[in-house]
């Protein structure tokens, strides 16, 4: 027997009394001390004597503790090796019982390892160990439930994948054969791996009840448990053992298989800032990568001794390709529990035993019909198709595209410009990254999961409030299945379905500001909520006016206004530094940041928190804010007050949206998805409130108004959640595969870069797709026109979070005014120089005098379509060209409209985007590029770098000589560094506001 001891004192000797209470005969014993300064090798000397006391000068591990004891004759000579760690203690017969489990089992043959039934040292009747197994990628795995008891349940011999190195016999063919333990594992898990290469050499490992153990748990690798945690050492002995002990053929499926779902777990507790687990993860695959050579050489050795394949080791693991999440082993138990209640219990109708379990675990019913729901609303979601139709902006064809975009000095999209872009880009390309650098299926997984995650917070917010798991269930569960969460989703809007996801927190995070109790550490508190902000501004900018409204209601009402206003004030400062590239553009320019012109003027529309019309938009909608207002003469006195700022919030929210619709607030506070966002959140609170203040105790009030409000709230839930989920099986959305007009092709097919004006009448509803949602509005009377411009397959996900402005979009608006008003018969010369090529409006959106002054355009072609109206430019340009024409050279200095129009069509040599600029050849003469020119650009050009020009009031002009032409972006290096410093900030933020380490 080897005892293996490193500072073990406080139950050494309990260990050194059960063994010497052994009934086996034949039992010699060695202990090994590594280094231990605690006095257990005086105890040892005292019990054992100095000759069979093995003293290292340092803590070795059990590896090397067993080298130290096979250097000796006769632990050589033993039939069998009793490894035991300072903190367990054998039962008297224990060794007698493991022995012969070993030997004496008919028809069990070659038994290599044999582990004895593990019990709690304190509690003996707790399990602790009856034989351990893996999932197929070698994270370890055990049977037993935290504190599970000892009923009986485990008394047989069992066959395992491994048994705990605390006490393990192994026989010296075993021994001889499979090799020492992994002495660079530290006493972390070197059993799985040991046992695992056994029985690759062909011996069986047993776990016998007969013989039992107590162990405590605190010995090998007590000493590096501060410096890593379970889970970093679980992943390093998973990956080094599935390259040591796997066959090759198994390995080329299974590692790379591992590689993906190790990628989207990092990235699962990046998303949850659970930092410390991911660095964890990270730094176990660093481990491995470091330490490949000399496992390489340990594979070598291991396969050289193989006796059996694969696929009967696989047997003794578990089932499962990766461990279930926490909350599904819960589940189960919860399911196995109701069960037996049920089954002890008379038997009670469907309905009932339904309300019982509801009302015992409200999360996990919950999270059951959501699975359901999500499962038929978005079956479309499944395939290879790519998502069209909507408003769903075009992802890039790659996830480096967003990255691209996002430190690029200049604006590559529509008219460019030196607009930043939005650090959201970082987001979705990060999540284009580990969804296996596949955009479309990035872009599938944010419309799949925003609409689960918006109910998520909203549910953790009103848990938080209230304390009442089944209130803040169905909260979230009418939030979730709310008009406005099915317009976004409908429409593929991800940055309102961002902003619907956030704002639950931000409200719940500005009543805890101005609340009466302690919102927590300020540090951590103002660093969460600020990052919160910075996410919801970055995808959607407009949601700072549905918070700074909640901030108004709370500063006015909160019973804490001062450190509210502190926390808040500072949260927004710490925003502005996250998102510190979009602020200088929503501080000048706060209308076209800040506003949107979608929503239709419908009060009866908007008050279902609908902006416009979809799948789940119908009259059965008006459940959340009829149930609102019925929950609200429900709310109890300790719920009044925030009842009271959440009706305010709802009901300007929703007049605010309607305001904004119908045009009556100014441009930089008029935006209906966000203050509809905001009516959305506060009905759903008022439900919460409302639920969580009727209690138990309502069953035992007399029969009155409440019973009945109860009643009405309750049908009204329960019909809006049928309702509402028939309207999702449905599947009726206006995104999917194949969403594009029949006519779309006419314009997508047509070769080149170009742009597309788009125009309808001024009206609440986006366009056609691809056109996404109008940017400005052009007064012509009858001929009144809303309009936007983008590039030849319409929005880009590039520009969330970023909308049009800048010299070049004047021009565009001056060039509309000039044609809708009738002043041009010219307007193709005009829209030329901004590149457009075609002018595209749905049928029957264009108003009549509109297009009445487009078909009177001489360089306008009206092509046939169906479904769409289609205006072909006969006067279009390249983006970017060279001319020698000098006409076009003299009005390129002013900007004259009416010059403009009459210019005759240019000679020119394209020049097309590269990346960082433009370039091409040119004969020589006059360059223009159709994006704005707002300083930073050079031209490379006759072997000379020269600055450039602003053209036409808003392009960029340069001279070009006859040859190669390259125009570049000087101020590149300033982008950059924005961009790194951004990068440490959210860094720094994720890392301030992580969740500690699960030990």
């Amino acid at each position: 027997m080897v005892l293996v001891v490193s500072n073990g004192a406080r139950w050494l000797r309990e260990s050194l009394r059960s063994l010497a209470r052994q009934t086996h005969p034949r039992l010699g014993v060695v202990a090994v001390d590594g280094g231990s300064t605690d006095g257990s090798r005086e105890i040892l000397q005292q019990a054992l004597g100095p000759k069979r006391l093995i003293a290292l000068p340092e803590d070795r591990g059990l590896s090397g503790a067993m080298r130290a004891v096979l250097d000796l004759p006769v632990a050589r000579a033993a039939d069998y090796v009793l490894v035991l760690h300072d903190d367990a203690a054998l039962a008297s017969d224990a060794v007698t019982c493991m022995v012969e489990a070993a030997e004496g089992l008919r028809g069990v043959e070659r038994v290599g390892i044999v582990g004895p039934k593990v019990v709690d040292w304190d509690e003996p009747a707790v399990l602790r160990e009856v034989g351990r197994s893996t999932d197929r990628f070698g994270h370890p795995h055990t049977p037993l439930q935290d504190g599970e008891l000892d009923q009986g349940q485990y008394d047989r011999i069992l066959e395992v994948l491994y048994v705990s190195s605390c006490a393990m016999l192994i026989s010296r063919e075993a021994w001889q054969r499979t090799g020492p333990f992994d002495e660079r594992l530290g006493g972390h898990h070197d059993d799985l791996d040991f046992c695992w290469r056994a029985r690759l050499a062909g011996f069986r490992v047993l776990m016998t009840p007969l013989a039992q153990a107590r162990h405590r748990g605190e010995g090998r690798g007590r000493a590096a448990a501060h410096e890593r945690g379970p889970q970093y050492h679980g992943e390093r002995v998973a990956v080094a053992s599935m390259l040591k002990n796997y066959g090759t053929l198994s390995l080329l499926w299974l590692l790379p298989l591992h590689l993906v779902i190790e990628a989207a777990r990092l990235t699962y507790l990046a998303v949850v800032r659970r930092l410390e687990e991911a660095y964890e993860l990270l730094a176990a695959w660093a481990w491995n990568l470091t330490h490949l050579p000399s496992t390489v050489r340990r594979r070598v050795r291991a396969q050289s001794v193989r006796k059996v394949p694969d696929r009967r080791i696989r047997r003794f693991m578990e089932s499962e390709f990766f461990r279930p999440p926490r909350w599904f082993v819960e589940a189960e138990r919860i399911l196995g529990e109701q069960i037996e209640l049920e089954e002890e219990a008379e038997r009670a109708p469907a309905r009932t035993r339904f309300a019982s379990l509801a009302g015992r675990h409200p999360v996990l019913v919950a999270w059951t019909l959501g699975l359901g729901i999500m499962a038929l609303a978005f079956r479309f979601l499944v395939g290879p198709e790519v998502l069209q139709g909507g408003a769903l902006a075009t992802f890039p064809a790659e996830p480096m595209g967003f990255f691209h975009e996002l430190v690029s000095g200049f604006r590559t999209t529509v008219l460019g410009g030196s607009q930043a872009a939005s650090p959201a880009l970082g987001a979705l390309g990060g999540l284009s990254g580990v969804s296996f650098a596949s955009t479309g299926i990035a872009q599938k997984l944010l419309l799949a999961s925003l609409p689960p995650v918006a109910g998520l917070v909203l549910y953790r917010s009103m848990l938080r409030q209230t304390g009442q798991r089944v209130a803040a269930v169905i909260a979230a569960g009418a939030y979730a299945l709310s008009a406005m969460v099915f317009w976004a989703f409908s429409e593929g809007r991800i940055e309102v379905l961002v902003v619907l996801a956030v704002l639950p927190a931000l409200a719940d995070r500005l009543d805890a500001a101005f609340g009466p109790g302690s919102p927590g550490p300020a540090f951590r508190f103002v660093v969460g909520m600020g990052a919160a902000l910075a996410i919801g501004v970055a995808f959607f900018p407009g949601i700072l006016l549905p918070v700074a409204a909640l901030a108004a209601i709370q500063l006015v009402t909160g019973r804490s206004r001062s450190r509210g206003l502190a926390l808040a004030a500072t949260a927004t400062a710490v925003a502005g530094v996250l998102v510190a590239p979009m602020v200088p553009d929503i501080v000048t320019s706060p209308g076209p940041e800040l506003s949107s012109l979608v929503g239709e003027p419908s009060f009866p529309l908007l008050s279902r928190l609908a902006p416009g019309t979809g799948p789940g938009t119908w009259p059965v909608a008006w459940f959340l804010p009829a149930a609102a207002l019925i929950a609200f003469s429900l709310v109890g006195p300790g719920y009044r007050a925030r009842a009271w700022r959440a009706t305010v919030a709802a009901i300007g929210g929703l007049f605010l949206a309607w305001a904004s619709a119908a045009g009556y607030m100014p441009a930089p506070f008029s935006n209906a998805p966000g203050y509809l966002a905001l009516a959305a959140v506060a009905e759903a609170a008022v439900v919460g409130y409302g639920l969580a203040s009727i209690g138990s105790s309502i069953e035992r009030e007399a029969f009155g108004y409440r019973q009945v409000a109860v009643g009405i709230v309750a049908l009204l839930l329960a019909g809006g959640f049928v309702g509402q989920t028939f309207q999702a099986a449905l599947g009726n959305w206006r995104i999917g595969p194949n969403a594009l007009p029949s006519a779309w092709p006419l314009v997508s097919n047509e070769p080149g870069d170009f742009r597309i004006l788009w125009l309808g009448r001024p009206s609440g509803d986006p366009f056609p797709a691809p056109g996404g949602d109008p940017s400005g509005v052009v007064e012509a009377g009858s001929a009144t026109v809303r309009f936007a411009i983008t590039d030849r397959d319409g929005i880009t996900a590039l520009d969330i979070g970023r909308r049009e402005e800048g010299a070049g979009y004047d021009y565009l608006r001056r060039t509309l005014t000039e044609l809708i008003a009738g002043q041009t018969s010219h307007g193709g010369a005009l829209l030329s120089l901004l590149g457009v090529r075609f002018i595209v409006a749905g049928e029957g959106d264009l108003p009549a005098a509109a297009a009445a002054r487009l078909d009177a355009q001489l360089d306008l072609n009206l092509t046939p379509a169906g479904g769409l109206v289609i205006y072909d430019n006969a006067r279009a340009l390249p983006l970017g060209f060279v001319t020698s024409s000098p006409p076009f050279v003299d009005a390129a200095g002013g900007t004259d409209l009416e010059r403009i129009a009459s210019l005759p069509p240019p000679d020119s040599t394209s020049i097309a985007p590269l990346p960082g600029g433009f370039g091409g050849t040119s004969t020589g003469g006059f360059g223009f590029v159709s994006n704005q020119d707002e300083g930073g650009w050079r031209v490379q050009t006759g072997g000379r770098t020269l600055g450039t020009e602003r053209a036409f009031g808003w392009g960029i002009g340069f001279e070009a000589a006859p040859g190669s032409v390259r125009l570049t972006y000087a101020d590149q290096w300033i982008r950059t560094l924005e961009m790194i410093a951004l990068a440490l900030l959210w860094l720094a933020v994720l890392w301030i506001t992580r969740r500690p380490v699960v030990r």
